[in-house]
């Protein structure tokens, strides 16, 4: 009978939990989300015909209701002749995981107290500069300075060496460049004792000859790397590659 009873006692209980439609939520669900502010990507920016403001065109999360709400300015600061300011978002549904997986642009009117006059726009921390009637992004490289006009001019020679899988106390010495290719030899490690030579160390710098391409906006691009004298096997690989950067060039 005690049995029995334990039984029904058990039955009791589940069926007063499994009520149709009480379906347990789960940690994170949308059910026990609130709002909360997130940053908002801004893709584009352009001149609007206030020259007090720019019309900013931003990713917004997308795809459910509550994944974004109110676009604004939160943040605004005129400083060393730039205007700083942080574009955000509202959203419900952000920390869900698949309740928002696509973007939808939206746009933001950002205005200043007078004439915006071109000045370089900062937006969540991510330089914009004028560009005809639009703004586009500073170079990651070289910031928003003109880059270089001339393709041999030394600051792109650091740029590429710096993307080299070699030392960072590394530099390029150019052995030839016309604009469109480039000839140059580069030590993997120029002090491999340390910079600070270290007891017992024999020093034994590494040098490799690099040809290269002008790949536009991409900068340089390499094409082959020999340790030979003369142009090496760059010639099997880029027929077009000029011997005159490289036949009468010494061992590296």
């Amino acid at each position: 009978m005690r049995r029995f009873a334990a039984v029904l006692l058990c039955l009791g209980m589940l069926v007063g939990c499994a009520q149709p439609g009480a379906v347990p939520s789960p940690a994170g669900s949308a059910e026990d989300t609130s709002w909360a502010t997130f940053q908002a990507d801004v893709t584009a920016v352009r001149v609007s015909d206030d020259p007090r403001s720019l019309v900013l065109t931003v990713a917004l999360l997308g795809d459910a209701d509550g994944c974004s709400r109110d676009p604004r300015i939160t943040y605004f600061v005129e400083e060393n002749n730039r205007i700083f300011a942080n574009v955000v978002q509202d959203s419900r549904l952000s920390g869900v995981v698949g309740a928002c997986p696509t973007h939808t642009p939206g746009e933001v009117t950002l205005t200043a107290p007078g004439p915006i006059d071109g000045r370089i726009v900062v937006l969540n921390q991510q330089p914009w500069k004028p560009d005809g009637d639009e703004y586009r992004r500073c170079d990651a490289t070289f910031g928003c300075d003109p880059m270089p006009a001339d393709h041999c001019d030394h600051a792109w020679i650091d740029v590429t060496v710096q993307g080299m899988d070699v030392s960072r106390h590394s530099t390029g010495s150019v052995e030839g460049c016309d604009g469109t290719w480039l000839v140059m030899t580069v030590p993997f490690d120029p002090v491999p004792c340390g910079v600070e030579a270290r007891e017992d160390c024999i020093p034994s710098v590494n040098v490799r000859r690099y040809f290269l391409r002008w790949s536009g906006q991409g900068g340089w691009a390499m094409i082959a790397s020999s340790t030979k004298a003369g142009c090496g096997s760059v010639l099997t690989g880029e027929p077009a590659f000029p011997r005159r950067l490289c036949a009468k060039l010494p061992k590296p």
